[in-house]
């Protein structure tokens, strides 16, 4: 039911964490707070067992020390959330958390950057057609888009009344219990409203990446984060997907601003551990997460793998 928890006047983004997406949280959560035209709520989301006590306690110092207003809360898992590969429960936490907020609102995956401008989207979200539950990006047609209907990593909630998910995923086969995009896409279809796909650039689409037309929220979606990458390897690594330069930045500015804090330390050490935070798994499309796993373990060692696979993308 919705509640009136977060009232506010500000614009509301909301966030589901845990704990292997701490320090992707931390830099995007820095660019939340200093690039917004107009002041932010952060609403951000755990499960139970998901999100220790001591990165809660982080959390809220840091997005104090931003500052940005926001409420970290505890909410309750339904025992149909499952994992798949690098999808968690706390993906749902985007179901559970638009239920409480009846107003409009913009949800956020975490492996996502924001670039000025990003709040441009709070416009499209307060303008939906009474139709519309939802505002979405569009996509980009093309062989690096493979899925159907709207990638749903961000999403922007109207005042609509919310669809009843519960009984659809519990209608979904069970291979499709992680999969709360296919939810959306079913719940949503012919609900929606469209944005342009810079709201929500996928980084498999770096062909089309513009560096001088950049994108509003860039989404790094699939299994491959760039904080799974050692960073020796990240100016080359741009040669491949430059899309991740714009994260490289994001977290060197934010570097930048926590110096002399007294939580820089603990920021360093999960910038360290988020280096193997990624799943690692074996069959379709899995190469690439063990790619960053041994270069995360060689270090500068691996310059050599790099090379090779820069001069393979280049051909």
């Amino acid at each position: 039911m919705p509640t009136d928890r977060f009232s506010t006047r500000k614009n509301i983004v909301a966030l589901g964490l845990d704990d292997n997406m701490v320090y992707g949280f931390l830099v995007l959560a820095h660019r939340l707070a200093r690039t917004p035209r107009d002041e932010v709520f952060l609403v951000v989301g755990y499960f139970p067992g998901k999100l220790s006590a001591k990165n809660v306690d982080l959390i809220g110092r840091y997005l104090s020390w931003l500052p940005v207003e926001h409420d970290i809360v505890e909410y309750s898992p339904h025992e149909l959330f499952t994992e798949r590969r690098h999808l968690t429960t706390t993906t749902f936490l985007k179901f559970v958390i638009s239920d409480e907020l009846g107003q409009p609102h913009l949800w956020l995956d975490i492996d996502t950057v924001v670039t000025s401008g990003w709040d441009g989207i709070f416009r499209a979200i307060r303008e939906a057609p009474d139709s519309a539950g939802l505002v979405v990006a569009e996509k980009i047609p093309g062989p690096d888009t493979r899925f159907e209907g709207f990638n749903a990593g961000v999403l922007g909630w109207t005042e609509k009344t919310r669809e009843d998910w519960l009984p659809a995923l519990a209608s979904l086969p069970e291979k499709r219990f992680s999969s709360e995009q296919y939810l959306f896409n079913t719940l949503y279809s012919g609900k929606t409203s469209s944005v342009g796909s810079e709201f929500n650039f996928l980084s498999s689409w770096h062909r089309n990446f513009d560096p001088e037309n950049m994108a509003q929220i860039i989404h790094y979606s699939g299994p491959l984060k760039p904080w799974h990458l050692h960073r020796f390897h990240a100016s080359r690594w741009t040669k491949i997907n430059p899309t991740w330069s714009v994260w490289f930045q994001a977290e060197r500015e934010m570097m930048t601003d926590i110096k002399g804090q007294g939580f820089a330390s603990t920021v360093a050490m999960h910038c360290r551990r988020a280096l193997f935070s990624g799943r690692l798994h074996t069959g379709k499309g899995s190469a690439a997460s063990w790619v960053l796993r041994v270069l995360a373990i060689l270090g500068p060692l691996g310059a050599p793998l790099t090379w090779l696979l820069v001069t393979r993308a280049k051909t």
